[in-house]
């Protein structure tokens, strides 16, 4: 179902998922192929258009996971079943599956993970999930995590208490993957990335910034130090395409396109 990803669509919202407060699912007909990893661009009449990961494409829908952080998002939260909305894409370049991999998710960072998840499992190709949270409330689909996945979270209210990262580590000494995927904050993924160097291990890591078109023409998401635009050579990104990359760590740029000053410890790439 190829289509042109710049060309906007309006779908009817044919159900709704509600995880928690500020954190639902919502799901509109899919009408185009899309690989885990890749985004689409969600219009709300009246309101804005935003990137968001796809958490999942099965039985003809697209499932977008959301979580309230600000104007646009807490738009979405108040979607009710049969309202319209604008969803333009597949955009960007998504994660390769591949064999014996560790799935490294960090908050609403797991949503495109759930969907590499599962293409993992069509394909029979072995694989590890390690989720972490804040707290017991920020985990998406909780009833599908009951087992099979190791779980981390900031307060100790769900698995083990800490950062997943820490998880990473341990596993890294006793059982490294042959490839490690993340999703999730930036500060997580620079620490998942200084320790998949540390092993030698390829990665696929998904990041964010803030984007306008979606299809690289207006350069706003171009990462200095590379010119990679993230919504077309990523969202999902290798080390060689990291390695030139200078803002890794810094605050990202706001919709003027200017740069807020550092005021945040960073990580080192």
């Amino acid at each position: 179902m190829a289509r042109n990803r710049a060309a906007m669509e309006t779908q009817r919202v044919t159900r709704i998922f509600e995880h928690g407060p500020g954190l639902k699912s919502l799901y509109v007909p899919r009408t185009f192929d899309i690989l885990p990893g890749q985004f689409v661009n969600l219009w709300l009449p009246g309101v804005d258009e935003k990137p968001f990961s796809v958490s999942d494409a099965a039985g003809g829908e697209l499932e977008l996971s959301i979580k309230a952080v600000g104007r646009f998002t807490e738009a979405v939260m108040k979607l009710r079943v049969g309202d319209w909305v604008g969803i333009r894409g597949p955009c960007g370049r998504g994660f390769e599956p591949m064999a014996d991999g560790v799935l490294v998710g960090g908050g609403i960072g797991i949503a495109p993970l759930r969907f590499l998840a599962r293409r993992l499992r069509e394909r029979g190709l072995r694989h590890r999930l390690l989720f972490g949270v804040r707290n017991r409330q920020d985990l998406i689909f909780a009833a599908d995590y009951a087992r099979g996945v190791e779980l981390w979270s900031d307060d100790g209210s769900l698995g083990a208490h800490g950062l997943v990262t820490e998880g990473l580590a341990r596993m890294l000494e006793t059982a490294p993957p042959a490839v490690i995927y993340g999703g999730g904050p930036e500060p997580m993924l620079l620490k998942v990335r200084q320790l998949a160097r540390a092993h030698r291990i390829p990665i696929q890591l998904t990041f964010e910034r803030y984007m306008k078109c979606g299809f690289g023409i207006c350069g706003h998401c171009c990462m200095d130090g590379s010119g990679l635009r993230l919504c077309v050579e990523g969202p999902v990104l290798t080390e060689a395409q990291l390695a030139g990359v200078t803002e890794l760590g810094q605050p990202h740029r706001l919709a003027s396109g200017a740069r807020p000053p550092v005021t945040l410890t960073t990580i080192e790439p």
